[in-house]
């Protein structure tokens, strides 16, 4: 199965139709719901596979986040996690549940990425070593609540968590700039250099290129696995050379429109989710090699 641009516009386009997805509104909620029956759909008929709504952020107002689990088949207690923030957020209008805020990018792009990745391993009949968390995080623009609410529940619970990769931000790119971008600050060296060579492995055969960057604040959800102990890194867009990310971000202007009107751009980090889940969850010894969309073998080194 090949990855494909307009799964991913489509998956943003739909996201990016509700009035908003702040964590405080309807929509905001409803948004986590789709998200949920969405991903469940893409595993349905699989015993391994499982969808839920995270319920246990006491600040996360009426929004969830979402978590479908793929089961490990050798190595069940070790888990990798892909996540990206399924809310959004208009700067200016200061907490109003009616606000305008599309969020196409910010980050509409990352959940998008995410879903093609779950629909060609899951469609491919891939099946991993490790357990694969899949994550949408709720209340990351107000302070990453959701994310550090499930990072702390990890921690109490003592489950193994061998590597999360952060998707913020996917599809804007513009100028003579790098096509993708790690995010160098709050993370862990280790994992930056395994997504360095997993670029490098994967990517950069196919004529593109990287970056490094630092935020330098705890700009999106990795921080939060950060913070509890675990390694996590951030991969985004790389924006373009006067502005670090999408300029029109938490504005009524995050929009498909705005972004070239494509989804070309995010398709290149579903390539790279591809590579991140099949090294570092591993394919399952029963399931044998598997090959991923554009020629990306899952089988592990």
């Amino acid at each position: 199965m090949q990855v494909d641009d307009l799964a991913i516009y489509r998956t943003i386009e739909h996201l990016s139709s509700y009035r908003n997805r702040y964590y405080a509104s309807s929509y905001g909620r409803e948004s986590a719901e789709w998200i949920r029956d969405t991903w469940a759909a893409l595993g349905a008929g699989r015993d391994d596979v499982s969808a839920e709504l995270f319920t246990g952020c006491t600040t996360c107002s009426t929004q969830p986040s979402v978590i479908l689990t793929v089961t490990g088949s050798e190595l069940p207690d070790e888990v990798v996690v892909v996540g990206a923030h399924l809310d959004s957020i208009n700067g200016s209008a200061q907490g109003n549940l009616e606000q305008i805020a599309p969020g196409a990018d910010d980050d509409a792009s990352g959940i998008a990425t995410i879903t093609e990745i779950v629909r060609i391993a899951l469609g491919s009949g891939w099946r991993p070593q490790r357990t694969i968390k899949f994550m949408g995080y709720a209340a990351e623009e107000v302070g990453l609540r959701g994310s550090n609410a499930i990072a702390r529940r990890f921690a109490t619970d003592g489950v193994e968590v061998v590597g999360v990769l952060q998707l913020d931000m996917t599809n804007y790119r513009s100028g003579d700039v790098a096509d993708f971008k790690i995010i160098s600050d709050f993370s862990n060296a280790d994992l930056r250099s395994f997504v360095g060579e997993l670029f490098d492995t994967y990517l950069l055969p196919l004529g593109l290129s990287r970056m490094s960057q630092a935020c330098n604040y705890g700009c999106s959800d990795h921080a939060s696995w950060t913070s509890a102990g675990f390694p996590a890194v951030m991969v985004a867009e790389p924006g373009s050379p006067q502005a670090p990310f999408f300029p029109r971000l938490h504005t009524t202007g995050d929009t498909l429109a705005n972004m070239g009107d494509s989804a070309a751009n995010s398709a290149k980090f579903a390539r790279f989710g591809l590579a991140f889940i099949g090294e570092l969850a591993k394919t399952s010894a029963a399931a044998g090699d598997r090959i991923f969309g554009d020629g990306f073998e899952a089988a592990g080194r």
